[in-house]
């Protein structure tokens, strides 16, 4: 028995000769009828209607679907999460024939209506044709690379044909838009573009001590109290009070006071703050001094008081402390004095104590009067030792003679000491620690509670700005991130530096899942960039047992491995560089970390000497915490915000 495919086959070569060609034809349609019958549109070929009757026909799927997907939008379009786009579907015949399917794509609006018909290859009618298969088969047919754009809504239908019948409507339309978890449009590099300097960075309120640092102090602060005098026989004492806060503080009326220092404009006096850097911290605050009768006030005089810690040498750093009263003296006060009491510091290290005449401007007030007065002092710390490192914590006392305008002639004596007096979370913020190892030039000190900003290349390195961005922004470790308040906690073990590199970027794996078209040039070549980065503890790559705070394993292991990570790479769309998710992966983003095949030049210098500078500028030891700021934003591009897929067209800062 002849099979009705052959009949079909030779009847096909039979009428070959009056054929229409794709030119004859006129070309491509973009703009047919869409729900017209399949046999309008003959792409598998004519029926052969000699042997219509004899048989019946082939019948598609009811469902269609595109794939790789494991979700739909809220529109109903499945998201393909790769540009290697399948199409699907199931066919059928009563009689047994095998038959192929005609896969049909048109552009569609947001309920999933078609508009233009999409150009699959360039045969007449643009579709893709699969080979014959057995009835009750599933089909699936690859759309070439580059007929579809990303982040476009599709639908497609298809029809059957068994080599003499279609059947007589398209299947019912699928709904899809080729979305990658990961498309960042990147800034064209510009390699002119200068490295952010490490000491251009804001100052920070936030105390970040180095990982696993000791709760306690090198001396331990007491809870901030009033600091006041004796009672006298008639019920009377003066007090300092407690610092107050910006709400509490009364408005100021007295004229800012200025700096001791002309190069820390950040130095705000006009209401309390503390303030810190890596090498300068400036502490402003609100201090009533108060007079009572049985715990009763009986006048209140409000000061301002500055104190700015430069650490500015080798074995030194400098105190510069500022006294102005916040509001007029009230004429309940004859008199206020303020003198150095002393300055406190720990081990070697000593404060030269000023005297007396060291004040610039009057120290003591009257009423009416509202001048600054300001002294300096300086600290010493024993460098000569070789290898060590120290924590100091200065400490300076306000000595106060107060004389209420009552005819009394003897004042009241009180006084005000610092560290007895912080407020909030702040009290560890002035911890200086001073070292003689090979961590910075020379010796130096550092607030080793304010953690400095690594700030990368954006505009000269947009592939690996882009990549800390999005692990930064999208994963839940946050790392580097102080809006997030997650720091980086940077690792110096150069042996376990390499171990959690290679389990995150094994050798040739950038090559095989990267682009060459991301190369800047042809001495580049493509690098695996991991971040969080592996010589911080936060590497995916450092296990738990290694002391890693986001080993990236998979489920039943404890091995960190990159397979753990968000994987990505970046490749050349039309004139811009693109980040895009591994072709088949479908990031979940709670992932604890990232890898991305991109440019080696771009990954290496982005860090490299630039890293090590910023280093050696800060003194960075194993463990301090610093934060990374990318210098990448997305603004409002964002296709879903804040949330994922992550499609963003990023600028550099």
């Amino acid at each position: 028995m002849v099979s009705r495919l052959a009949v079909g086959v030779s009847m096909l070569l039979l009428m070959s000769a009056g054929a229409a060609s794709a030119a004859d034809a006129g070309g491509f349609d973009a703009h047919p009828d869409p729900n017209a019958a399949p046999s309008t549109r003959p792409a598998a070929g004519p029926e052969v209607k000699s042997i219509a009757a004899a048989g019946s026909r082939p019948v598609s799927g009811r469902n269609p679907t595109a794939a790789p997907s494991k979700r739909k939008n809220a529109a109903g379009f499945q998201q393909v999460i790769s540009q290697k786009v399948q199409l699907k579907n199931t066919v059928t015949d009563a009689d047994g024939d095998r038959s192929t399917l005609t896969f049909e794509v048109w552009t569609a609006d947001a309920a999933g209506t078609p508009k233009t018909k999409v150009k699959l290859n360039d045969s007449e009618f643009g579709v893709i044709v699969s080979p014959y298969m057995a009835s009750g088969s599933p089909v699936t047919v690859d759309v070439p690379a580059g007929r579809l754009s990303l982040n476009t809504n599709y639908v497609f239908h298809t029809s059957a044909f068994d080599g003499s019948l279609y059947e007589t409507t398209w299947s019912p339309w699928a709904r899809f838009r080729v979305e990658l978890p990961v498309d960042l449009t990147l800034p064209t590099p510009d390699y002119t573009a200068p490295q952010p300097s490490p000491f251009d960075v804001t100052p920070s309120t936030l105390q970040t001590k180095p990982l696993g640092a000791s709760a306690a102090l090198a001396a331990k602060t007491p809870k901030a109290t009033e600091q006041c005098s004796a009672t006298d026989g008639d019920g009377r004492q003066v007090c300092f009070g407690t610092q107050l806060t910006r709400g509490e503080s009364p408005k100021r009326v007295a004229a800012k006071m200025t700096a001791a220092v002309a190069d820390v404009p950040w130095c705000n006096t006009e209401f309390p703050s503390i303030l810190a850097t890596r090498q300068t911290e400036c502490d402003v605050r609100s201090v009533p001094v108060i007079i009572r009768t049985d715990g009763v006030p009986d006048a209140i005089a409000y000061f301002m008081f500055l104190r700015l810690i430069e650490l500015d040498g080798q074995n030194s750093f400098t105190e510069h402390l500022t006294i102005e009263p916040a509001q007029q003296i009230p004429l309940d006060f004859a008199e206020i004095d303020m003198n150095l009491g002393d300055h406190l510091c720990q081990g070697s290290c000593k404060p030269v104590q000023p005297d007396a005449s060291a004040w610039k401007g009057k120290n003591w007030w009257v009423p009416g009067e509202m001048h600054s007065a300001s002294i300096t002092t300086s600290y010493v710390w024993d460098a000569t030792v070789a290898g060590q490192k120290y924590l100091y914590k200065p400490d300076v006392k306000i000595d106060g003679a107060i004389l209420p305008a009552d005819g009394k002639i003897r004042p009241f004596m009180t006084g005000y000491q610092w560290s007895l007096d912080y407020s909030g979370g702040t009290s560890e913020l002035d911890q200086i620690r001073c070292d003689t190892t090979s961590a910075g030039p020379g010796t130096g000190c550092v607030f080793v509670n304010s953690a400095p900003t690594y700030a990368l290349n954006a505009k000269a390195y947009p592939q690996a700005a882009a990549h800390a961005w999005m692990i930064q922004t999208y994963t839940p470790t946050h790392a580097g991130s102080l809006s997030a308040r997650k720091p980086l906690y940077y690792m110096g073990d150069e042996s376990q530096n390499t171990r959690s590199r290679a389990r995150i970027c094994p050798t040739g794996w950038a090559k095989d899942n990267g682009d060459a078209s991301a190369l800047v040039d042809v001495s580049d070549e493509l690098n695996c960039d991991e971040f969080a980065f592996a010589s911080s503890y936060n590497s995916g790559g450092m296990s738990a047992a290694e002391g890693g705070l986001n080993p990236a394993v998979l489920p039943g292991s404890t091995t960190p491995t990159g397979n753990a990570c968000i994987g990505t790479y970046a490749k050349k769309l039309g004139t811009a560089v693109h980040l895009f998710s591994i072709n088949g992966t479908d990031p979940t983003f709670k992932e604890v970390c990232g890898r991305s095949s991109m440019s080696g030049m771009h990954n290496k210098e982005s860090m490299g000497g630039n890293f090590g500078t910023f280093m050696r500028a800060m003194r960075i030891m194993d463990k301090d915490a610093y934060w990374l700021d990318t210098r990448m934003t997305a603004g409002s591009t964002c296709l879903y915000g804040s949330a994922t897929p992550v499609v963003c067209k990023l600028t550099a800062q």
